[in-house]
């Protein structure tokens, strides 16, 4: 799966925790999708890992990185960190960041691919076979079929979360336009 849906997640999990209202400046809106958004693309570090460190298993891509543990781990950090600097409501926080890391691996568990994710290490490091239900778009020739395409069916399945995302509340049901903190 590419960062088209990744990113989805971690800017509607902020749009749907933020209270609606005017902000001054880039607004804590704006702050809260980067932020979520970076996490929920983070188990990619395993890229940057490999690149750094070339032939260690330990940073094959889908690996430990992509695993619920990893997410709990950076849900921790997370939580450290605002309890040191006494920012509010650390645990809520800490909370939504595993989360939203853990969905980078859920999202590649049912992505177009014959890499397994290792959800489960450090207990197993059994690759789950993804059921291959969304694209998963390869830098591979010819690039029209194996990446373009599949990124574009990517942006149109996700369509619906990037338009709530963005569309300004006034626009939205009014079902939805009240949600958030």
């Amino acid at each position: 799966m590419s960062v088209l849906g990744h990113v989805a997640i971690g800017v509607v999990t902020a749009r749907a925790i933020t209270k609606p209202g005017p902000e001054p400046g880039v607004g804590r809106l704006a702050v809260r999708m980067t932020a979520l958004a970076t996490l929920a693309l983070l188990p990619d570090i395993d890229f940057v890992a490999r690149a750094l460190v070339p032939g260690v298993p330990l940073f094959d891509h889908r690996g430990f990185t992509h695993s619920l543990v990893f997410a709990a781990l950076v849900g921790l950090v997370v939580g450290w960190v605002l309890l040191v600097t006494r920012s509010d409501r650390p645990f809520a926080w800490a909370a939504l960041a595993a989360a939203v890391v853990a969905s980078h691996g859920l999202l590649d568990l049912i992505g177009d691919s014959e890499l397994g994710v290792e959800l489960l290490w450090p207990f197993s490091t059994v690759r789950l076979i993804p059921l291959q239900l969304l694209p998963d778009p390869a830098l591979a020739p010819p690039l029209l079929q194996h990446f373009l395409v599949p990124l574009a069916e990517e942006a149109v399945l996700f369509l619906p979360a990037w338009l709530y995302a963005f569309t300004p509340r006034s626009l939205l049901p009014r079902a939805i336009r009240n949600t958030g903190r």
